[in-house]
């Protein structure tokens, strides 16, 4: 697992990229105000006024989605960052939260991409308290750059069998393992990835 150093954000509609480096202890940086002078920077994600990832119209499976032609741009700038399908980052976002941003669920995922704040503190987002901790999660910015790259991660956890993701993304890598590589026997997750796989399939 790579660990991010996270800077605080500013409200994602108003940034104008998303900048990352790897300083000389190998820690990677990750943030979207002042970026710091003297450093070889990456631009990660950007404005949706800016750039346009995809030129396409909406696709149909989508539309029904209100939110979707917003989050479209920085959903699809991070699957093509961390080497994913934008279909498949769309689909689990579609699956998770309907691609809007203020959703919560019952058990405490956050946002977009419903990231776990226990997730989250795997990859170095860290706060002062709980509170502030999901505050920065309902960034969308920084919420899909956790979600994706948590996706990826597993992807390369389960060489590639997407199913095996997708199940471990909703219940955990650890359910999955528990459950000899298979899907977990939990009616939430089986439907769940049910839904993701038809979804990417229409995508």
């Amino acid at each position: 697992m790579w660990f991010v150093g996270v800077l605080l954000f500013a409200s994602w509609s108003h940034a104008q990229g998303v900048w990352t480096y790897v300083d000389a202890q190998g820690v990677t940086h990750i943030g979207n105000a002042s970026p710091p002078t003297g450093k070889h920077l990456q631009w990660l994600i950007f404005d949706k006024r800016v750039n346009k990832v995809s030129p396409n119209p909406l696709p149909p499976q989508l539309t029904r989605f209100a939110g979707y032609a917003d989050v479209r741009p920085l959903l699809e700038s991070a699957a093509l960052r961390h080497d994913l399908d934008p279909a498949l980052v769309a689909a689990v976002a579609a699956a998770e939260s309907g691609f809007r941003p203020d959703a919560i669920s019952p058990k405490g995922a956050i946002g977009l991409m419903q990231v776990m704040p226990s997730t989250a503190v795997r990859y170095g987002v860290s706060a002062p308290s709980p509170q502030q901790a999901s505050a920065l999660l309902k960034d969308p910015v920084l919420n899909v750059q956790v979600g994706v790259r948590y996706l990826a991660d597993l992807l390369r956890m389960f060489d590639g069998e997407l199913e095996l993701a997708v199940a471990a993304y909703n219940a955990g890598e650890g359910a999955v393992w528990r459950h000899g590589r298979r899907i977990p026997p939990y009616p939430e997750t089986q439907q769940y990835v049910k839904r993701v796989m038809h979804l990417y399939r229409a995508l």
